[in-house]
């Protein structure tokens, strides 16, 4: 017995077919040889009855008759029929191919798919690198500058973020904001009291 013999008998000895049905469907095998691969694949009766026996698949009965035919046609003594057999073979041969082939296509589009998203991810970020002015590096340390100078000024300003108004305005009228006494006038705007010394000199 060849093995497109024992495995159409396998196909539908799962799908719960009588040895007689299958000798009735590959004629060129006995009722023997149907029982022998039966009890070496553990498809007899006896194993079905046992409880740790996993159920069969559920085949479709139409594709299980039509591998018993093939391996009917491919033993047969008939050249016409062997011939039409070896083509049905060949066939499925290379559908079995292109499924192959279409899985693989299927995988490498994937990885693809996956390394041009990395590759967007890089170039995007490599043009916020390029087109990133020195204006932009001036304005984040001034706004660092700032906010070290509110802090030691006693005002609260967070790490990161929009600096409030109130101390942008504080920072503009830092310079203005000095004791006017060091430049030579009061708080009110008018010239500082000459001391005594200079007064009676003035006098005199």
């Amino acid at each position: 017995m060849n093995d497109a013999y024992r495995a159409a008998i396998v196909t539908l000895l799962k799908q719960g077919r009588d040895p007689l049905d299958i000798q009735k469907a590959i004629p060129d095998v006995t009722p023997g040889e149907i029982a022998a691969v039966a009890e070496v694949e553990g498809l007899t009766k006896a194993h079905a009855n046992r409880k740790d026996s996993a159920p069969a698949p559920d085949l479709d009965p139409q594709l299980a008759s039509a591998l018993a035919a093939l391996s009917w046609g491919e033993n047969t003594h008939t050249p016409r029929i062997r011939k039409l057999a070896a083509r049905t073979r060949d066939g499925l041969n290379e559908l079995m191919r292109l499924q192959k082939d279409a899985a693989e296509i299927a995988r490498a589009r994937a990885v693809v798919a996956t390394h041009q998203e990395q590759l967007n991810l890089a170039e995007a970020k490599l043009r916020r690198l390029l087109t990133a002015s020195p204006a932009d590096e001036m304005d984040k340390a001034k706004r660092n500058a700032i906010r070290q100078w509110a802090r030691s000024n006693g005002m609260t300003v967070a790490q990161a973020g929009t600096i409030p108004k109130d101390v942008m305005e504080a920072w503009e009228r830092r310079d203005t904001a000095a004791s006017p006494n060091s430049r030579g006038q009061n708080p009110g705007g008018n010239a500082a009291p000459a001391s005594p010394a200079r007064a009676q000199e003035a006098r005199v």
